[in-house]
C-alpha cells in the first residue's frame, strides 16, 4: 500500500476542501504522512494560485497542524512551484516544480481546457503541436536547475486532453527529443518524478504522467520515482494509486521515494 502522497491541494489555492479536511482524508485512506502542496504565487492574475502575501499564514497553519497531529500522521508543507514563480523556496519541506504555462502571447496554461489547448494551438503555433512541445519542455530545464526543487510535477503535463482530442504526437521525432533530453537533465539533477494520477480523478485521462512509454525510458536512464494523485479534494487522496503502482511496476521500477523526516527515502513496492 502506498503510504504517502505529497500533490494535494486545499482551499488555499484551487482545492475544494481544508487542509484539514485533507490530512483527514489521508488518516482515513491509512497513510502515514501527506504533503499539502500549494500553487506558488505567479507574477500575473491567476484564479488557482496562492497570493504571495498569503504564504506566511498558509506556512503558519501547515505547521500548526503537523504538530496537532503529531504521532498520528506526519503532515509536511510543501509547495508545487511552477517555473513563471519568482519565489524564495527554502521555507517549505519538499518543492515541487512544475510548468503549467507556455511563454507566448497570451501565457496560455496547457492544462486549462482541450478548448483552450486547440485555440493556442492554431494561434501561437499554427497549428504546429511539436512546435509547442519543444516549448513546453525546454521550460522543465529549469526545474533540473533549481536546487530547491526535489520533485517533478506532472512530467508530460501538456497530453492533458489527448484521450478526449488527439493534440500532440508523442511518437514524433521531436517530441520524443525534447521529452529525452528533459529528462536527462532531470535525472542527471536527481530529480524524483511523480507518478501523477490527479487527471483521473478529474474524468480527463484514464492512465497517470509520465506515459508508459516515457516511465520506461526513465527506469532505463537509472530515474527515480514517486506517486501522488494531485488531489484537489478529499475524495481524491489515493486516486488510482493500485493502477499506478501496477504500471511503475511494470515498467520495471521496485521501488518508489518517500518523503520522510530526514529527507527522501526509497520504499520497495
Amino acid at each position: 500500500m502506498i503510504r504517502q502522497n505529497l500533490h494535494t491541494h486545499t482551499t488555499w489555492d484551487d482545492g475544494r476542501n481544508t487542509a484539514r479536511e485533507m490530512i483527514e482524508a489521508a488518516m482515513a485512506a491509512g497513510m502515514t504522512s501527506v504533503g499539502i502542496s500549494v500553487h506558488s504565487p505567479i507574477p500575473f492574475d491567476s484564479s488557482w494560485s496562492i497570493p504571495a502575501d498569503a504564504l506566511p499564514a498558509y506556512r503558519e497553519e501547515i505547521h500548526a497542524l503537523a504538530q496537532a497531529y503529531a504521532g498520528r500522521i506526519r503532515v509536511y508543507c510543501g509547495i508545487e512551484w511552477d517555473v513563471v514563480s519568482e519565489i524564495e523556496l527554502t521555507p517549505y519541506d519538499y518543492v515541487i516544480g512544475s510548468a503549467h504555462y507556455l511563454p507566448v502571447a497570451g501565457l496560455p496554461t496547457v492544462d486549462e481546457s482541450a478548448e483552450r489547448t486547440a485555440r493556442f494551438l492554431a494561434e501561437a503555433f499554427d497549428g504546429d503541436a511539436d512546435a509547442a512541445a519543444a516549448l513546453y519542455f525546454a521550460q522543465l530545464h529549469r526545474v533540473a536547475k533549481e536546487p530547491e526543487a526535489d520533485i517533478v510535477g506532472h512530467f508530460d503535463l501538456l497530453t492533458k486532453f489527448d484521450e478526449q482530442r488527439h493534440f500532440f504526437h508523442p511518437e514524433s521525432a521531436v517530441y520524443r527529443r525534447c521529452a529525452r533530453e528533459a529528462m536527462e537533465a532531470l535525472v542527471a539533477a536527481g530529480k524524483i518524478f511523480e507518478v501523477n494520477t490527479g487527471a483521473i480523478s478529474r474524468g480527463y485521462r484514464t492512465t497517470p504522467y509520465p506515459s508508459r512509454e516515457l516511465l520506461t525510458q526513465l527506469h532505463r536512464m537509472g530515474g527515480r520515482v514517486t506517486l501522488s494523485a494531485d488531489a484537489h479534494s478529499a475524495n481524491a487522496i489515493t486516486c488510482a494509486f493500485e493502477q499506478a503502482e501496477a504500471l511503475v511496476r511494470a515498467c520495471g521500477f521496485e521501488e518508489i521515494y518517500e518523503l520522510q523526516d530526514g529527507g527522501f527515502v526509497p520504499v520497495k513496492l
